[in-house]
C-alpha cells in the first residue's frame, strides 16, 4: 500500500535516497530523479520493525539505473520487546562485522551472509537501508525444513560463525565492539520479563497434566535463577569458545533462494538486533528448533552438529586461520552446558509457532486474555507431541536441576 499524506516519514524521499546512493555509489554527481515508497506488511512482521520497500530511479556516470531497497525504521515504539541497543547492534554487525566477514570469503562463496548496508543515519529516527534481495529470487518461508535443506542453512552458519572466529584472532578484532545484545541480559528487559511469565504458566499448565507434576515442580524450582542462568550462557563463562551469533535465528530471520523443485539453494539472514559474542550453541539450539521440523531434529540432530564442525573446520581452513581449531567434542560440551537455553526456548518459544496472529488477541500482551489464549497454546495436542518427549530428554540431560 502506498505510504498515506499523514505517515511520519515524509522525509523518506528524493533527497534522502539521493544522498544515500551517491555515498554509496561514490558518485557525487548522481541524481534521484523518482521514488516510490510502499509499506510491506509481510515484511514488517518479519523484520520485527518499520519496514518500506523502495524502487529508486537514478541517472549516475551517464547511466539510468533503478534500484530496489529496503528501509529499516527502528522504533522501540513498533517493537516493545526491542531495547535501546537494537540498532546499535544491528548496524554494527551490518557495516563492522559482515563486510569483513564477507571478504574473508570473496574467492568460492556463492553469496554473502546478508543484503548489503546502502546507507544508515540517527536522524531523524535511527534508519537503515539495505539492498532488497527480493530481486534475486530470495524469498521468504514459513515452515520448518526437512533435513536437505535443513543442511544448507547449517553449512551458511558453519561459514559465518568461522569467519567471525578467524576475525576475531586477528588484528581487525580491534576495531570490533565485542557485542553482547543477546536474549538474555542480567538486567531483565521487557522480552526477558515474557520469557519468565511464559516459562511460569507453562509450569502452572504442566501441573495440570496426569503424570507430569514432578517436571513441573522442578520448573517451578527454576523460576528464581531464570535470569541469571540465561543471562550466564550468554556472558559465554564457562564455554569452550566464542562466535558472532545471529541471536534469533529463526526462519522468519531468512530469506531463502529455492531452485525449480523447491529445495533450498542458498540462504541469507538478516535482523540482527540480537547479535551477540557467545558460544554457537545459541545459534545451534536455535538452528534445531526453528529451521529444523521434528523429525529431522529428532533423528539427525548428532550427525548435523558433526556436519557444522566439518563445515566450521573447513571455512577456517579456507581462509588461512592458523590458530587452534575447536574440536567436535568443545561443541557437545557447549551444548551440554547450554542446555538451559535449550529447555527455555522449547518452552517460551515452540509454542508461538501454532500462534494464530489473525486473532484479535494480543498473545504478546500483559492483559489476562493474552496469558490464557497462551495457555490454550500450552495445551495443544500439537504441542504436547513436542514437549512431552522433551521434558524427560531435559530431565536426564541435567537440564533441570
Amino acid at each position: 500500500m502506498p505510504v498515506a499524506d499523514k505517515d511520519p516519514t515524509s522525509w523518506l524521499n528524493g533527497p534522502l535516497f539521493q544522498k544515500a546512493l551517491a555515498q554509496h555509489t561514490t558518485d557525487r554527481a548522481l541524481e534521484v530523479e523518482d521514488v516510490h515508497l510502499a509499506v510491506h506488511g509481510k515484511l514488517a512482521q518479519q523484520y520485527a520493525s518499520t519496514i518500506y520497500q523502495a524502487s529508486v530511479s537514478y541517472r549516475s556516470r551517464g547511466k539510468q539505473e533503478t534500484i530496489k531497497l529496503i528501509v529499516k525504521l527502528i522504533a522501540s515504539k513498533v517493537n516493545t520487546l526491542a531495547d535501546e541497543l537494537t540498532y546499535d547492534t544491528e548496524l554494527k554487525v551490518y557495516r563492522d562485522y559482515l563486510t569483513k566477514m564477507n571478504a574473508l570469503l570473496e574467492h568460492g562463496a556463492t553469496s554473502h551472509f546478508g543484503p548489503k548496508l546502502i546507507y544508515s543515519a540517527n536522524e531523524p529516527v535511527p534508519h537503515l537501508i539495505l539492498e532488497d534481495l527480493s530481486g534475486h529470487e530470495f524469498v521468504h518461508s514459513d515452515k520448518l525444513l526437512a533435513v536437505d535443506d535443513a543442511k544448507r542453512v547449517l553449512l551458511k552458519l558453519a561459514q559465518f560463525h568461522a569467519t567471525s572466529y578467524s576475525l576475531s584472532t586477528t588484528s581487525a578484532a580491534h576495531s570490533l565492539d565485542a557485542l553482547n545484545n543477546g536474549l538474555f541480559k542480567q538486567k531483565p528487559s521487557e522480552g526477558v520479563n515474557f520469557m519468565l511469565e511464559n516459562f511460569t504458566l507453562f509450569a502452572e499448565e504442566l501441573s495440570k497434566w496426569d503424570g507430569y507434576t514432578k517436571y513441573a515442580q522442578r520448573l517451578k524450582n527454576l523460576q528464581p535463577t531464570f535470569i541469571e542462568r540465561g543471562a550466564a550462557i550468554y556472558r559465554a563463562r564457562g564455554f569452550g569458545y566464542s562466535v558472532l551469533n545471529h541471536g534469533d535465528f529463526h526462519y522468519n530471520n531468512m530469506l531463502f533462494q529455492f531452485d525449480p523443485e523447491q529445495r533450498v539453494q542458498d540462504v541469507v539472514f538478516y535482523d540482527f538486533q540480537l547479535s551477540c559474542w557467545t558460544t554457537p550453541a545459541v545459534d545451534l539450539l536455535y538452528f534445531l528448533y526453528f529451521i529444523c521440523n521434528r523429525e529431522t531434529r529428532e533423528t539427525q540432530r548428532h550427525r548435523l552438529v558433526q556436519l557444522y564442525h566439518q563445515e566450521f573446520t573447513r571455512t577456517l581452513d579456507t581462509v588461512g586461520y592458523m590458530g587452534k581449531v575447536p574440536t567436535l567434542l568443545d561443541i557437545n560440551c557447549d551444548l551440554q552446558r547450554a542446555g538451559f537455553l535449550e529447555v527455555v526456548l522449547a518452552i517460551c518459544f515452540i509454542p508461538f509457532l501454532f500462534a494464530d496472529y489473525n486473532q484479535s488477541v494480543n498473545v504478546y500482551g500483559n492483559e489476562e486474555e493474552a496469558r490464557a489464549y497462551r495457555r490454550q497454546l500450552y495445551n495443544r495436542e500439537e504441542y504436547q507431541a513436542i514437549i512431552k518427549p522433551l521434558l524427560p530428554h531435559f530431565l536426564y540431560r541435567g537440564f533441570l536441576e
